[in-house]
């Protein structure tokens, strides 16, 4: 478009001369395309002229389709008064392309003369294509150059929803390209552009059909927190996105995977509290996405932030608590350190406990009072100090060492020459590093000295070898001390006190048993059983009972050794404890001595006649009694010093005849005896025997 159009040769035609006009044509200001129901009407807008002389006739509008022309009279041209500052033309059909106009001024000088056109200005056309997420805008100016009162600043308008005007936006070019927010609607846009003297011009309408297929934003969090109940508590920013109809809530599942656990509704609804989450067993990860009006669904943020998961270890001797958490490294201005608390309430008052520095995750809580539970909390924050983050709430009772309920020696049994067994029945669920085994050769209280350890078991009764004993020559005091979690002795058990037994053989064919008494059941002792043996082998069939009473030791006299003439002469004694009622536990417990030997000395009787052919004595042969085996050696010799018989077997006897077998006569014969003693002692005995027929 061009200022002062070219009709000078019409005018001069009509005029004498251009001179000779004296109020001229108005400056068109702006020019708008109306809406229904005047739809395609077009409203224009001048300045009025300066006419001194008043002059002024009418104003008349030409319009045409092409900037070219021709140009037709507007209907209802022309226009006698001079105020008037606009015109609409209706039916101008601006809905469907641009339409141009000028304006004339008709004065009387003194005949009726035209002023030339002071510039042609045309309607804005809004072309829009259909379809998609975005509304591609364009249009054209409404003079070229631009009118100089023109702001050059063109205001978007949205119709959404029917007969809702909203402005979406402004720019100074002549496109502008919209994102739609809407879901399968018709929007309908116009372009307004004001001037300085008040008017504003104003584009044709223009609609199409969009669908929003884009999803919005990805959301920012901005911190993940754990409240008093262990729920973690989410926080992100209001999404950019104005249709944003909520927040999907995601949480990273065991296997890795992002599972949608709810959903918070509303663009300003940025915080969210996961009941169904319990970060109090672990770290857990969430994130959110945001979901339109359409149903698009924006990715997951890329945040991933996690819940610090605080954990506790107890120092039970020191009175403490080891605290240990998870990093949260990404919070606001970045990480400053981590703040501790303490309460003895889940909800409080939490106490202020100490800082760390960011990269330190543990903390030692001192100072606990026994027997009192604890709530600590650490809280993550920002170097502004504005922003923070708090753990999981953690449950901490300050316990004291679990000493045993019971701790009760059953007994202290000889195993052995060297050996001696002692077995306690233990509280399994104390809390102890072990038991001690304490050893004493008089029960007094420093007498006693460390002699092992056992470690805590899993089974109620222990046992512990003393093979450091000399248990055939002396009793033994033991007890059983408890050692706590902490190092320190505790309980004791009650004593056990082994048996030694002594023994001695007599001459008279006797043996005598000493023993001490054996300490110190709850149920005391019942019965003491003698058990005695004979080629190293006890048999389990007592003896003897032996029913205590007060004293400090036992004597018993065996006369019944005589009965036993087999063996070496070597009788081997235990004695068996056996405890009484009203022990708590009931075990109905035993315990051994060690076992001692009585030696008898070998006895041998040798008759000192013999009939071969008649009566009792048929046989010749000493009779030994506990005599060696090994060493044993009889012969028989004649008068002439002949040895007639000889044998290495214990109760092999001579039935009178020579080695041949012819029978010997009456007579007297020498025998020969070689045996050894218990004592080791060989001897040897020579003497007669008569032998009678």
């Amino acid at each position: 478009m061009f200022k002062k159009l070219l009709f000078l040769v019409v005018l001069i035609a009509v005029y004498t001369s251009v001179a000779m006009a004296q109020v001229p044509s108005p400056q068109p200001r702006c020019i708008s395309v109306l809406p229904a129901p005047n739809l395609g009407g077009v409203t224009i807008t001048w300045t009025t002229p300066l006419d001194p002389l008043s002059q002024f006739a009418s104003y008349s509008i030409y319009r045409s389709s092409t900037f070219a022309g021709p140009y037709s009279l507007v209907a209802g041209m022309p226009i006698f008064v001079y105020g008037q500052t606009s015109f609409t033309d209706i039916g101008a059909g601006a809905n469907t392309g641009i339409k141009y106009y000028y304006i004339q001024t008709t004065y009387n000088a003194p005949g009726p003369l035209v002023s030339p056109p002071v510039d042609t200005i045309n309607t804005m056309f809004l072309n829009l294509p259909g379809g998609g997420s975005t509304a591609n805008l364009s249009w054209n100016p409404i003079d070229i150059p631009a009118i100089n009162s023109s702001s050059g600043t063109y205001n978007i308008y949205m119709e959404f929803p029917a007969n809702v005007w909203t402005l979406t936006g402004s720019c100074t070019n002549l496109s502008y390209l919209d994102t739609i927010f809407a879901c399968n609607a018709t929007i309908n846009y116009r372009i307004e552009e004001t001037d300085a003297n008040g008017c504003v011009s104003v584009s044709s309408v223009k609609g199409n059909a969009f669908s929003n297929t884009i999803p919005p934003a990805i959301p920012v969090m901005d911190t993940l927190s754990v409240n008093t109940n262990n729920h973690p508590m989410l926080n992100w920013n209001v999404n950019s996105a104005p249709d944003v109809a909520g927040y999907v809530v995601y949480q990273l599942n065991a296997g890795g995977a992002w599972v949608a656990v709810d959903t918070a509704w509303g663009i300003n609804n940025v915080s969210y509290t996961y009941l169904g989450g319990n970060a109090g067993i672990d770290s857990l990860q969430y994130n959110v996405a945001a979901i339109d009006s359409c149903g698009n669904i924006s990715p997951l943020g890329n945040a991933n932030l996690q819940t610090i998961y605080l954990t506790s270890l107890a120092d039970i001797c020191n009175h403490s608590a080891i605290l240990t958490w998870s990093a949260y490294p990404n919070i606001g201005s970045g990480l400053a350190g981590y703040r501790i608390y303490q309460a003895t309430a889940v909800g409080g008052p939490y106490t202020y406990l100490g800082t760390v520095a960011p990269g330190v995750q543990t903390f030692t809580a001192t100072s606990l009072i026994t027997s009192t539970t604890y709530f600590f909390k650490v809280e993550a924050y920002d170097l502004s100090g504005h922003k923070s983050v708090s753990s999981n709430r953690r449950s901490f009772y300050c316990a004291a060492p679990i000493p045993p309920q019971f701790l009760y020696c059953e007994s202290a049994s000889v195993g052995g020459t060297n050996r001696v067994d002692v077995t306690a029945f233990v509280d399994t669920s104390a809390s102890v590093l072990g038991y001690k085994i304490y050893r004493a050769t008089n029960n007094s209280s420093n007498g006693y000295s460390e002699i092992g350890m056992i470690a805590p078991p899993n089974y109620p009764l222990i046992m512990y070898s003393d093979y450091t004993a000399d248990a055939s020559q002396q009793s033994y005091y033991y007890k059983v001390v408890a050692v706590d979690s902490c190092g320190s002795n505790g309980i004791s058990s009650n004593i056990g006190r082994s048996i030694n037994l002594r023994v001695a053989g007599n001459s008279d064919f006797t043996n005598t048993l000493t023993w001490n008494k054996y300490e110190s059941w709850e149920g005391n002792v019942m019965a003491y059983h003698i058990l005695r043996g004979i080629d190293g082998i006890i048999n389990p069939t007592p003896i003897w009972t032996i029913i205590p009473d007060l004293s400090e030791s036992y004597t018993y006299l065996d006369t019944t050794v005589w009965r036993e003439p087999r063996g070496d002469g070597n009788f081997y004694y235990e004695i068996e404890a056996i405890e009484g009622a009203g022990v708590l536990f009931n075990f109905g417990a035993t315990a051994r001595s060690n076992i001692a030997v009585a030696k008898q000395e070998p006895e041998v009787f040798i008759p000192n006649a013999f009939t071969p052919d008649a009566g009792m004595n048929t046989t010749f042969a000493p009779v030994t009694v506990w005599a060696e085996y090994a060493n044993y050696h009889f012969d028989i010799f004649d008068r002439f010093g002949e040895n007639i018989f000889t044998s290495s077997k214990i109760g092999e006897a001579w039935n009178g005849s020579y080695h041949s077998g012819k029978n010997c006569e009456t007579g007297v014969y020498v025998y020969l005896l070689k045996y050894r003693t218990a004592k080791g002692e060989d001897i040897q005995r020579k003497g007669i025997v008569t032998l009678i027929r």
